[in-house]
C-alpha cells in the first residue's frame, strides 16, 4: 500500500486546497455514504499541477475519515506495462502476508503467481474482507497511467461498490489533448456511478493570500497579479515561484516585481516546476507548448504549429482554448491569437527545451515561411537562431533581410544577417558580394573586422568590374583607418591589371585621385600627374580626370564660377562609362554647388544616388552625400539636414565614434546646430568627431571651420581664431586658396574684430575679397565685402556693407549670408546716425532669420535692434503663415492623404524629416491630428507649390 501524505505548501499552507473547500465538502459527504454501506466512485480531474494529488491526500487524512482503512496506489508511465502494477500497490502488505501464511484447514496454501488467473478474485476477496471490518477508502493517483489489468479490475470493483462501505477515489489528468485520448475513468465505469470533481486554477484572491503568506503582508498587489499570470493559478507552478521569490527575498534581493528572466530566479524551482508540468502534459502536448513558445510572435502561430510539430491540425484550436481555460495562455491583442499568460512562463518553457529542439523548430518555421512567400525579414528571424541550413534559399533570405535592415538604418540587424549568410553555401561571386556588404556595414563600428572582410572580398572577385568596386571600397576603409598610402598601393596594383582597358584604368585613376585627397602630399602628386597628362596629350584626358583637375584649379583660385560651370556642362553631356559615371557626377555636383548652382547640384546628386546605389564606403557616394548636406546648409535648410538620418546621425553614449567618411557631414551638422541655437548639441558632436575622426584628411579642415564658427557663436573668439587659422594653414598646404571651400579668412577676420585687433582682420578680409572677385558668385563676394566692412568700419565700412547687401539681395535665391550682411549694414547705419533706415534694415534681417528658422541669427538681430533702440518684431510662430515652404508642401501632401513614406519619396526626403516637419506643422497650426490639416491650412486638401 502506498501512503497518501497530506500536502504542505508555501509557508505551511496547503496550496492545493485553496479554492477547494467545495470539492472537499462533496468528498466528505461521499465518505459518509460509504461508511453507511453505500459505496461509490469519486473521480478528481484536473490538468497537470492543479493539485489533484494534494486534494486526494488531504481527503485521505480528513478528520471525518477516522476509523476508515485507507489504501493508496500511485500509477506511473514507467509501470504501465506491468500487469496489475497499480492495484497490487493497494494490497502489498496483505499479499506478502498471504505468501508467508500456513496452509489452510483444507491443507491448501496460496503460493501461485501474483499475476495468475485467480489474482483478480483474490484481490476482490481481500477488499471484501477489509470492508467487513469497517469502511475502506481506496485512493489511486494518476489512474490515467494505470496498466490495462489494473484499470479493468478497478472498473469492475467500481461497479460492485453499491452495497459495500468502500469509496474508490481516483485522480485523473484531464484536458483537451493534441491526440484523441482514451476514455476517462468515469466513462469506463459509467458516469452515473462516478462523482466528478474537476479542479480549476486558483483565483486571484487565493494567489494574493499565498503571495502575502510567503513574502509578507506588504507584498504589493501588482506582484501578486504578476505571480497569478506567470503561474496561471496552477498550484504547483505558483508554489515553486513563491519558493524562488522567498529565497531571493532572504538574500536581500528586490522582490517587489517578478524578474524578467528565469535565470534571475534562485534556486530555480519555478523552471523545474514548469518542466514537470510539461512532462505531466504528455509528450505531444509538451512538444507543442515548447514549439509555440518559440513561434508565438508569428501572426499565425497556431496555423504553423501542426506543420512544425506534426500534431493534428483539427485539434490545435481546442488545445489552445484548453490552455486559455487553464489560464496558462491568454487571449492576445489580436482575436484568435493566444499568447502565454506571462513572459516569464514562456521563457521557462523555452529554457526547458534542448538546444537542438529549439533549432529544429526555427529551421522548420523558416522553411515554411520561405516556401509560402513570407517577407525575408520574417524568415531570417528564425534562421538567425539555427546553425547552417545548407540550402540556397536560406542565404537569399538572409541577404534580402540584411538589405532591408540596412535601408531602415538597422545596422546591427543587417550585420547579424550577413554574418549568418556566410555560413550557408555561396558561390565565390556571391560570397564576395556578401563580404563587401558586410565589410561596409561593419566598418561603422568595427573597423578591423570590416577591413578584414573587405580584403577577403577583394581576393574573391573574379571579374574586373567587381575587382574595381571591391578595391575602391577597401581603399576608403584603409583611408578611414589612416592608411592612405596602403590604400593607394591597393589601387596601384589594380591599375597595372587594367592596362588593356581604358575605361577601367580611368576609373582607377579617378578613385585614386579621390582617395589621395585625404592626404595633402598625395593629392598634389596626383594633380601634378594630371597636369602632365594634359600637357603631353591635350584633349585626351578622361572626363573624370578633367573634372578633378577642374576642382583643383577652382580651389586654387585660377578659375571663375562661370568657367567652371562651362566645363561641368560639357563634361556631363558626354556619354560616360558606368564605372566612371559616379566619379564624374560627384565632381560635377561639387563644382556646381561651389558655383551656387544649387538646383543643378541637387539634380546631379539625385541622379548619382539613384542610378548608382553604391555602398557608403564608395568615395563617389560619400562625395554625393557631402554635396547634398552642404547644399542644405547653403540654403539655410538646417532642419532638413538635421532630420535626415542618411546624412547626419547624432552621436550616442554607446558609440561616440562618428564613423568612417562622415567628418564632412558632421561638420555641416555642427554648422546647422550652431545656426539653430543648439550650441550644447553642437559641442557634443564636436567632441565625438574629435575623438573618432581622422585628423589628417581633407575633411578635417571643414571640421575646423565648423568648430571655429561654433566657438565664435559661443563668444569664444580666441579658440575660434585658432581653429580657423589652422584650417587656413591646412588649406594652403593643399593649394586651396579660394573661399569656395571654407571661407576661413572672413570668419577669422570676425574673430580679430571681436578680440579688438581689427588691424589683423583687414588683410584677411581683403585677401578673401580678391579671391572672391575671381570666383565671382554673389555669395563669396557678399560674404567677403561684409567681413571687410566690419574690419575697416567708418564711412568706408558703411559703403562696403551696403554693397554686400545689394549683391546678396540680387542672388538667385535668399541665402543665410544676407542676414549677417543686413545686421552689419544696419549697425553701420545706426553708427552713422541713420537710425530709421537702420531699424528697417534690421527688421528685414529679422524676417529673413525667422524664415530660415535660424535661431542664433534671430538673437543676433534682436540684440542689434535693442542697441538701435527698437523692439524686435513679433515673430509669426503660429498659423498657416508661420509655415516654411517645405513645411507647407509636406502639410499639403499629408492633408491630401499621402502617407509620410509617400511624401518622403515625392520630395526626396527621409521619412524622419517628413515626420519632424509635420510635428512643427501641428504645433504652429494648433492641431493634433492629421485630419485637421486641411481645415487649418485654409485650402482644399491638395498638393501645390
Amino acid at each position: 500500500m502506498i501512503s497518501i501524505a497530506p500536502p504542505v505548501g508555501t509557508g505551511g499552507h496547503v496550496t492545493g486546497l485553496l479554492d477547494r473547500d467545495g470539492s472537499l465538502s462533496r468528498m466528505t459527504a461521499l465518505a459518509d455514504r460509504a461508511r453507511a454501506g453505500a459505496g461509490g466512485v469519486l473521480v478528481i480531474r484536473g490538468g497537470a499541477g492543479t493539485g489533484r494529488t494534494a486534494l486526494a491526500g488531504a481527503f485521505a487524512h480528513h478528520e471525518t475519515l477516522r476509523g476508515t482503512t485507507v489504501l493508496g496506489a500511485r500509477c506511473s508511465a514507467e509501470e504501465a506495462g506491468a500487469s496489475f502494477g497499480g492495484v497490487l500497490q493497494l494490497f502489498e502488505g496483505d499479499l506478502l502476508g498471504l505468501r508467508d501464511a500456513p496452509s489452510t484447514a483444507g491443507g491448501e496454501r496460496w503460493g501461485g503467481s501474483l499475476h495468475g488467473d485467480d489474482l483478480p478474485s483474490l484481490l476482490w476477496r481481500l477488499l471484501r474482507a477489509k470492508a467487513s471490518a469497517g469502511p475502506v477508502l481506496l485512493v489511486v493517483d494518476d489512474v490515467h497511467l494505470a496498466d490495462a489489468h489494473s484499470l479493468r479490475w478497478l472498473a469492475q470493483v467500481a461497479r460492485r461498490l453499491d452495497r459495500l462501505p468502500v469509496l474508490l477515489a481516483v485522480t485523473e489528468r484531464s484536458g483537451y489533448d493534441l491526440v484523441r485520448p482514451d476514455p476517462g475513468f468515469a466513462q469506463v465505469v459509467g458516469e452515473p456511478r462516478a462523482h466528478l470533481c474537476t479542479l480549476e486554477p486558483l483565483g486571484p484572491a487565493a494567489t494574493l493570500s499565498l503571495v502575502r503568506t510567503a513574502l509578507g503582508e506588504g507584498a504589493p498587489l501588482p506582484l501578486a497579479a504578476d505571480c497569478h499570470r506567470a503561474s496561471g493559478g496552477n498550484p504547483m507552478l505558483l508554489r515553486a515561484l513563491l519558493c524562488d521569490l522567498r529565497a531571493l527575498s532572504s538574500d536581500g534581493a528586490d522582490t517587489s516585481r517578478l524578474p524578467e528572466r528565469c535565470a534571475e530566479l534562485h534556486p530555480g524551482m519555478f523552471a523545474d516546476a514548469v518542466a514537470r508540468w510539461l512532462r505531466g502534459c504528455g509528450p505531444r502536448a509538451a512538444s507543442a507548448v515548447r514549439a509555440f513558445a518559440e513561434i508565438q510572435d508569428e501572426d499565425d502561430a497556431l496555423a504553423l504549429l501542426p506543420q512544425v510539430t506534426g500534431c493534428d491540425p483539427a485539434r490545435v484550436t481546442g488545445w489552445a482554448a484548453g490552455l486559455v481555460r487553464q489560464r496558462l495562455f491568454r487571449d492576445g491583442p489580436v482575436a484568435g491569437r493566444p499568447v502565454f499568460a506571462h513572459p516569464l512562463l514562456r521563457q521557462a518553457v523555452v529554457d526547458s527545451s534542448h538546444a537542438h529542439q529549439r533549432a529544429e523548430v526555427h529551421r522548420r518555421t523558416a522553411e515554411l515561411l520561405h516556401h509560402r512567400g513570407d517577407p525575408e525579414a520574417a524568415v531570417a528571424r528564425h534562421l538567425l537562431l539555427v546553425p547552417a541550413v545548407g540550402a540556397p534559399w536560406a542565404a537569399e533570405a538572409l541577404t534580402g533581410a540584411a538589405a532591408e535592415a540596412a535601408r531602415d538604418d538597422q545596422t546591427d540587424d543587417a550585420v547579424a544577417a550577413l554574418r549568418r549568410a556566410l555560413l550557408e553555401p555561396l558561390s565565390t561571386w556571391r560570397r564576395g558580394q556578401v563580404l563587401t556588404e558586410l565589410g561596409c556595414l561593419e566598418f561603422r563600428t568595427e573597423r578591423a573586422s570590416g577591413t578584414r572582410h573587405l580584403a577577403e572580398a577583394l581576393r574573391l572577385q573574379q571579374n574586373d568590374g567587381a575587382k574595381l568596386r571591391a578595391a575602391t571600397i577597401l581603399g576608403m576603409a584603409l583611408v578611414a583607418g589612416g592608411a592612405v598610402h596602403t590604400a593607394l598601393e591597393v589601387l596601384g596594383e589594380l591599375s597595372e591589371e587594367f592596362t588593356c582597358s581604358t575605361d577601367l584604368a580611368h576609373a582607377v585613376q579617378a578613385a585614386t585621385a579621390m582617395i589621395s585627397s585625404h592626404d595633402g602630399a598625395s593629392w598634389l602628386q596626383v594633380v601634378a600627374r594630371l597636369k602632365h597628362l594634359t600637357e603631353r596629350t591635350p584633349g585626351e584626358l578622361a572626363p573624370t580626370a578633367a573634372a578633378l583637375l577642374t576642382e583643383y584649379e577652382a580651389t586654387a583660385g585660377q578659375l571663375s564660377a562661370r568657367e567652371v560651370m562651362g566645363r561641368v556642362r560639357a563634361l556631363t553631356a558626354i556619354p560616360t562609362d558606368p564605372h566612371l559615371e559616379p566619379y564624374l557626377l560627384a565632381s560635377a555636383a561639387t563644382l556646381a554647388q561651389w558655383a551656387d548652382q544649387l538646383d543643378e547640384a541637387d539634380r546631379l546628386v539625385a541622379r548619382g544616388l539613384t542610378i548608382h546605389r553604391s555602398p557608403l564606403l564608395h568615395p563617389a557616394h560619400q562625395s554625393l552625400l557631402s554635396v547634398r548636406a552642404e547644399s542644405r546648409v547653403m540654403r539655410g535648410r538646417y532642419d532638413a539636414l538635421l532630420g535626415d538620418d542618411s546624412l547626419y546621425r547624432a552621436p550616442s553614449e554607446a558609440r561616440a565614434d562618428p564613423g568612417p567618411g562622415n567628418v564632412h557631414l558632421r561638420a555641416q551638422a555642427v554648422i546647422a546646430l550652431t545656426e539653430t541655437g543648439r550650441l550644447a548639441e553642437a559641442e557634443r558632436l564636436c567632441a565625438a568627431v574629435a575623438a573618432g575622426g581622422e585628423h589628417d584628411c581633407w575633411e578635417w579642415s571643414e571640421f575646423l571651420y565648423a568648430r571655429g564658427l561654433l566657438r565664435l557663436a559661443a563668444r569664444n573668439p580666441g579658440d575660434a581664431l585658432a581653429d580657423l587659422l589652422e584650417c587656413g594653414r591646412r588649406q594652403s598646404a593643399r593649394d586651396s586658396e579660394s573661399p569656395v571651400v571654407t571661407p576661413w579668412r572672413s570668419a577669422a577676420a570676425d574673430c580679430h574684430v571681436a578680440l579688438g585687433s581689427a588691424e589683423h582682420a583687414v588683410p584677411l578680409a581683403e585677401q578673401e575679397l580678391r579671391l572672391a572677385e575671381v570666383w565671382g558668385t554673389p555669395r563669396t563676394r557678399g560674404r567677403a565685402l561684409r567681413a571687410l566692412a566690419v574690419s575697416v568700419g567708418g564711412r568706408r565700412g558703411l559703403e562696403l556693407a551696403g554693397q554686400a547687401v545689394d549683391i546678396l539681395r540680387d542672388a538667385p535665391e535668399p541665402m543665410p549670408e544676407l542676414i549677417t550682411a543686413l545686421v552689419s549694414f544696419g549697425l553701420a547705419l545706426h553708427d552713422s546716425g541713420q537710425c530709421r533706415q537702420a531699424r528697417e534694415t534690421l527688421r528685414e534681417a529679422a524676417q529673413q532669420a525667422e524664415r530660415l528658422g535660424a535661431a542664433r541669427a534671430q538673437l543676433t538681430v534682436a540684440r542689434a535692434l535693442r542697441r538701435c533702440g527698437a523692439r524686435a518684431p513679433r515673430a509669426s510662430h503660429t498659423g498657416a503663415s508661420a509655415l516654411t515652404s517645405c513645411e507647407r508642401r509636406i502639410a499639403q501632401l499629408a492633408a491630401a492623404g499621402y502617407s509620410n513614406k509617400e511624401a518622403a519619396k515625392l520630395l526626396h526626403l527621409a521619412v524622419r524629416t517628413v515626420e519632424t516637419h509635420l510635428t512643427h506643422c501641428y504645433r504652429k497650426l494648433g492641431i493634433r491630428r492629421r485630419g485637421d490639416l486641411a481645415a487649418a491650412l485654409g485650402t482644399a486638401p491638395r498638393f501645390g507649390a
